[in-house]
């Protein structure tokens, strides 16, 4: 559905895209390609065939997520950055991504919390696979079909109302909060991985969010030791100036939206049965 939708939004605002026949073409022999994949019976294929089968969005996640700069950039709507930032002002006097480093400039709070935020791209392929390789297939492919409509519906959302990050915007940290392996590390993979435009909702609460979720409600033991990194990952996001508080709030309220209504989906299911 998603290179369906996406395929009618270049096709839209083809005159602002160059190349837009190369996303265009893309994007609709994709959405066949899964469509006759999910089509197959898993028991009938090979190994190798259904593992892709099931776990083809979780690669398919960075790749998408790159391509959103792109569509934000031509054809986007960037004017909610500035409301944003304005709008963040009004209620907190300033930009909280910028004074929470130097309220609490400890080193050691930078590293834990860079720390929890890199954790962010271990949760669904160490969970998922420990559920998936375990025989709780049920469960995986909840977290991931909550996971997958999560950030599919908030890259929708980045490509018509783009929101540039702190991280682009202002200053980075200061020496000695820069000067920890994971600060390092998360550098690394956000200057290379991350996309411009795609700060509001921030993905990286909602969707660790859903996860802790899902796990609450399948693996309570596990949700308990992963709560202090997901809530270090929550306030890595401003402390680290990735994401405004705004952009904080969007995602805990995505969130919660899309594991309610699927839990309200499914009570009503069982309730027509």
């Amino acid at each position: 559905m998603y290179f369906l939708l996406t395929a009618v939004i270049v096709w839209v605002h083809r005159a602002q895209l160059p190349h837009w026949k190369f996303y265009l073409s893309i994007h609709l022999v994709a959405a066949t390609g899964l469509w006759r994949l999910r089509r197959l019976r898993p028991q009938n294929l090979p190994g190798v065939l259904q593992f892709f089968r099931d776990w083809y969005p979780v690669l398919l996640f960075p790749m998408l997520y790159k391509e959103v700069e792109q569509f934000a950039f031509a054809f986007g709507d960037w004017r909610l950055t500035e409301s944003i930032q304005r709008l963040e002002v009004a209620l907190f006097g300033r930009h909280p991504s910028l004074y929470a480093s130097q309220l609490y400039p400890w080193a050691p709070l930078s590293e834990y919390l860079h720390l929890c935020y890199f954790a962010y791209l271990l949760l669904l392929p160490v969970i998922g696979g420990c559920w998936y390789f375990n025989g709780r297939r049920r469960d995986f492919h909840e977290l991931l079909l909550l996971v997958s409509t999560t950030l599919l519906s908030s890259y929708l959302f980045y490509i018509s109302y783009p929101v540039d990050s702190p991280f682009y915007l202002f200053k980075s940290l200061e020496a000695p909060l820069t000067d920890g392996f994971f600060y390092r590390l998360v550098h690394f993979f956000s200057e290379r991985g991350g996309a411009r435009g795609g700060a509001f909702p921030s993905a990286h609460v909602s969707v660790s969010l859903v996860i802790w979720l899902v796990v609450w409600q399948r693996q309570r033991r596990l949700a308990w030791i992963l709560a202090p990194v997901i809530a270090g990952l929550v306030a890595a996001t401003v402390y680290g100036r990735f994401h405004y508080v705004l952009d904080v709030l969007a995602g805990l309220l995505v969130a919660v939206l899309v594991t309610q209504s699927y839990r309200l989906c499914q009570a009503k299911c069982l309730a027509s049965i």
